[in-house]
């Protein structure tokens, strides 16, 4: 092989190399919470009161995102998300925190708020429901009682369950998961 064409593949693999980069860092930018909550609400049209719930360790990100990117305002919003993820205030909106993996005695209290919070809409209203991983840790009404719920999760962290096969068995446990 000639130096050229030595020179030529070093020169294409360094810019096919900053390329796929490049091409990367968009996508993992367009896929984080914030990104992807002000895409998806700049052009929303909302009609009616507008309430906004959201919950997920992601949860304040996107509700304030929302908020700030949003052309209508918001009646009243939840937000509900593990401790230590609140960054301040959000107008409109009650941010709480509870307990993730393990639900506690606030992801029952913020369920709960939730629940009277989108009882009595009006088919005219719209609800904004935002939704991150950590969600199915933290929004829990429970069909036993929540020290039976603790460890039943706790068992099953311990025992290496993914997500998937976590979440069969908690939507049978819950009133708000599964459908």
């Amino acid at each position: 092989m000639n130096r050229e064409v030595v020179f030529i593949n070093k020169a294409m693999t360094k810019q096919l190399r900053q390329d796929v980069m490049q091409i990367a860092l968009t996508a993992i930018e367009a896929s984080k919470p914030v990104s992807a909550v002000k895409k998806a609400v700049e052009s929303m049209q909302m009609c009616g009161d507008v309430y906004l719930i959201s919950v997920g360790k992601a949860a304040w990100q996107m509700a304030n995102t929302a908020v700030q990117t949003l052309k209508h305002p918001i009646k009243q919003g939840i937000v509900l998300t593990k401790y230590g993820h609140i960054e301040g205030d959000i107008p409109g909106v009650i941010c709480m925190e509870a307990g993730h993996p393990v639900p506690d005695e606030n992801s029952v209290r913020g369920t709960q708020k939730i629940l009277e919070m989108t009882q009595n809409l009006k088919s005219s209203d719209t609800v904004l429901f935002l939704l991150s991983g950590g969600g199915s840790a933290l929004f829990e009404k429970p069909l036993i009682p929540l020290e039976q719920l603790k460890k039943v999760t706790d068992r099953m962290l311990c025992r290496g369950m993914d997500i998937t096969q976590m979440n069969t068995i908690r939507k049978r446990l819950s009133a708000v998961k599964g459908g």
